[in-house]
């Protein structure tokens, strides 16, 4: 085969990969990096009396952070983060309980509050196993 060929394929084979190359990992979208969120048990289920009334309120609840390397935070300032729910669900009465939209609401209220408590902003949701007026 004639040389310049041979150079023309190698190099249409060369720029070819690089093309590649620059399209893998420089152009190509891979879309946001999932975010990170990790569950945590804060103990036992919230008992409380309802505001303005005899009934009373049980929860369970998880946080959820977007961030490792909180477990030990957590783990030592569970008594905050318990007396900073509690301080909350005694002020809800039975309309706010049953009201549409309270969840939402509460689960948002909930997560400001810890992350308020513990001077950090990764408490990112507030997931319910239960919530239940009696």
């Amino acid at each position: 085969m004639n040389k310049k060929i041979i150079i023309i394929i190698a190099a249409a084979v060369v720029l070819g990969a690089v093309g590649a190359g620059v399209y893998f990992f420089v152009l190509r979208d891979t879309g946001p990096a999932p975010e990170l969120r990790i569950e945590h048990s804060i103990g036992e289920a919230f008992t409380t009396n309802v505001k303005g009334s005899s009934k009373m309120f049980v929860t369970n609840m998880v946080i959820v952070v977007n961030a490792d390397k909180l477990d030990e935070l957590i783990s030592t300032e569970v008594n905050t983060i318990r007396d900073t729910v509690i301080f909350i669900l005694r002020d809800l009465d039975e309309d706010d309980i049953t009201a549409e939209g309270t969840q939402t609401a509460l689960r948002q209220r909930l997560a400001a509050a810890i992350n308020e408590a513990l001077e950090i902003d990764n408490v990112v949701d507030i997931r319910f196993s239960n919530f239940i007026m009696a």
